[in-house]
């Protein structure tokens, strides 16, 4: 019964791709001269490749970054396209992937085509959302929508009280006072080394928002920072500030263009190719997606999020390293971090890829711990200001359950032949010279760490030491302090790859994704485990993942801060 469901489940696939195939065949997309695009941009935009036909049919409605960027640098080329007006409802990503977009309306601009922003985010917040806005030359906003720009939070959670309640005595050990992954594990509240660096992170994205809307909307900073107290604001308001350029539906602004303009929908335009607009053809380089927690193995999606292989992405590097086509590589990094040993593998694959072809880390919204550890060998490194990075620290979790066990009435007993053979088991208590071992191990480790960023970036191990701790930066903190070499997004990675490789900077490329388009029913378990993961709050989704990771990686491990969300 099982296998025909799945052969019945593999035919209406089919089905609807030959569907898919048919549409575009038989419609086409239909685009007059001096069109408009209605570009839609909301929610979540995960790091992927451009969706190739099984993508399409199975993740329908969902929205990659890539996809993004190249549709916007599409209608920039297009000459059919006369403008284009940006509908911006709430944003589920991170402060880099904003500015990624950002960055490229605003070189959409310089093809002097008009650009409209209509904000329709409604509830709090929306700062991220206004951020991107102030790209447009003009901003409105429906009637009803109160001023979406109230000012920036960060929240973190600490489970250090659940253990007491489940009789589990949850141990911490950390290298760096601001490797805070395991306080939040273990704490109750933010220590001042946390606080410090929180602060500060807020501090750096509090200053890139105020830029932002200073460049966009032609204001004072100390303006923009009162606006910012006063919010939230009526729209009247918010226009006589300048902040917005008057209210309007979606309707009124169709109106305004003219019944002689027609407005593209986002869904049509995307049938039309790069290659028919110039685009996307030439030279080959490589994009190696490294997104997820870092484990060992093949890594895959689950409901606490995406695991980044380490096997899997060192095949990539290997690959496209290999490929005689290929001109130089893009590492894109989207990881918080995950296994010591596994983040060590993955560097090493680094090294082995940039031997044979230019390699340029690309950071998005996180490259943090092992996520920096594995960009640290490339032979340069790009961020956003808004990315966040940094972290060089270690960590070791280790777990006593044994409390618990008794309550459920469980027992267990263990023989072992060696001293530390129990270290790792958390049925068995701590000991005092246990302890020594593990911290013994965790100095190994951070120095190894401390090592590979000294060798990549060309520092002294004192001041990688200096900026490791465990403390975490934003991109452009990262600049000035020597850990990131350039500040930009995708397409000013694949900029610096074409220089490295010595392709001239009008030139188009190809961009060549790896690791491999999965299988039909990798992609399909793929999907589920995504929906259930989008079922569970963000902040629930975090809890569980820090609860899982140190059970399931070991006690070694090199990961960010958990969940540092300014919104």
């Amino acid at each position: 019964m099982r296998r025909r469901t799945r052969y019945l489940l593999l035919l209406l696939l089919g089905l609807l791709a030959v569907g898919w195939i048919l549409r575009g065949r038989t419609r086409g997309p239909k685009i007059v001269p001096s069109s408009y695009l209605l570009l839609d941009v909301g929610g979540t935009y995960s790091e992927a490749p451009p969706q190739d036909l099984v993508g399409r049919v199975l993740h329908r409605g969902e929205r990659t970054l890539i996809d993004l960027l190249a549709t916007i640098r599409k209608a920039q080329v297009d000459q059919r396209i006369k403008g284009v007006i940006v509908r911006l409802t709430a944003l589920d990503v991170g402060w880099a992937k904003v500015q990624d977009i950002r960055d490229a309306l605003l070189e959409f601009r310089k093809s002097n085509k008009p650009l409209l922003a209509l904000l329709e985010c409604e509830g709090s917040g929306g700062n991220k959302e206004y951020y991107l806005a102030t790209a447009a030359e003009r901003i409105y906003l429906p009637p009803g929508l109160t001023a979406p720009l109230s000012g920036l939070e960060a929240q973190f959670v600490f489970l250090g009280g659940v253990w007491e309640k489940l009789d589990i005595e949850m141990h911490v050990e950390k290298i760096g006072e601001y490797k805070t992954f395991g306080d939040m594990l273990q704490n109750k509240a933010m220590t001042t080394a946390h606080r410090e660096m929180a602060n500060a992170v807020l501090d750096s994205i509090d200053a890139q928002l105020v830029a932002g809307v200073v460049q966009g909307r032609g204001l004072e900073p100390d303006e923009v920072r009162a606006l910012i107290d006063r919010c939230p604001l009526a729209p009247s308001d918010l226009e006589a500030a300048g902040l917005s350029n008057g209210t309007k539906f979606l309707q009124d602004l169709e109106d305004q263009l003219g019944s002689d303009t027609p407005v593209v929908q986002m869904k049509d335009y995307a049938a039309v190719s790069e290659e028919s607009l110039g685009l996307g053809t030439g030279p080959k380089i490589a994009v190696v997606n490294a997104v997820g927690t870092i484990v060992s193995g093949d890594g895959g999606s689950g409901v606490t999020g995406e695991m980044l292989g380490a096997d899997t992405a060192s095949r990539a590097l290997d690959d496209a390293a290999g490929d005689d086509q290929i001109r130089a590589i893009v590492l894109r990094v989207d990881s918080p971090g995950g296994s010591a040993f596994a983040s060590d593998l993955l560097w090493r694959a680094t090294q082995a890829a940039r031997k044979k072809k230019p390699l340029i880390a690309s950071m998005s919204d996180v490259a943090a711990s092992g996520g920096y550890y594995i960009a640290a060998g490339a032979n340069r490194i790009v961020a956003q200001p808004g990315t966040i990075t940094g972290s060089i620290g270690v960590l070791a979790v280790r777990p006593y359950i044994k409390g618990l066990l008794d309550h459920l009435g469980i027992t267990t007993e263990s023989l072992s032949r060696g001293t530390f053979a129990g270290l790792a088991d958390p049925t068995t208590p701590l000991t005092p010279e246990g302890r020594e071992r593990l911290i013994a191990e965790m100095d190994y480790i951070y120095a190894l760490f401390v090592e590979r960023v000294a060798g990549g970036r060309g520092l002294t191990r004192e001041r990688v030491n200096e900026l490791g701790r465990g403390r975490v930066w934003t991109g452009a903190q990262a600049k000035e302090n020597g850990l990131v070499d350039e500040l930009g997004g995708f397409r000013t990675a694949v900029e610096a790859a074409k220089k490295a490789a010595g392709i001239a900077a009008a030139e188009e490329v190809e961009l060549v994704f790896y690791p491999r388009a999965k299988g039909l029913l990798e992609r399909i378990n793929d999907l589920i485990q995504a929906r259930l993961a989008a079922a569970l709050p963000p902040a629930l989704q975090s809890v569980l993942h820090a609860v899982a990771l140190p059970f399931q990686e070991g006690a070694l491990l090199t990961m960010m801060p958990e969940h540092i969300d300014v919104h």
